[in-house]
């Protein structure tokens, strides 16, 4: 019983070791016709969380006004593929269509799937 219960919270630390969590603030966003202008990015506060554990999860916030708060849309992931060359992670849900990539330098680059991209940088939480 006692070796169960060490291998059972060695188990749990090592795995939040290898768990980060990403907040990434869209510092410019293009879509088919138009490029988002700087004071709308301030309103909107678009964001990008990336939960990068054992089941990887995106969210994808901005500013409602209605709610006059920050909300944000929480997608578990599809698949991750890291580029073993430049180190790029990517992170694809199939069902929304986008899919996210985060460089080594703590950029990132959405691809929302419709013809519009965001990117900006990232901090580590």
């Amino acid at each position: 019983m006692k070796r169960l219960i060490i291998f059972v919270l060695f188990s749990l630390s090592s795995s939040l070791v290898y768990s980060s969590t990403y907040d990434c603030r869209v510092t410019r966003k293009i879509g088919p016709e138009n490029i988002v202008s700087d004071s709308e990015l301030m309103k909107w506060k678009f964001s990008i969380k990336i939960y990068d554990i054992t089941k990887p999860e995106l969210e994808r916030c901005s500013f409602v006004p209605s709610q006059n708060k920050v909300t944000c849309d929480r997608y578990t992931v599809d698949r991750v593929e890291t580029d073993k060359f430049v180190g790029i992670k990517k992170f694809y849900y199939f069902t929304g269509q986008f899919d996210v990539q985060l460089y080594p330098d703590m950029r990132f680059v959405e691809n929302n799937g419709r013809g519009g991209i965001s990117y900006g940088s990232c901090v580590k939480l």
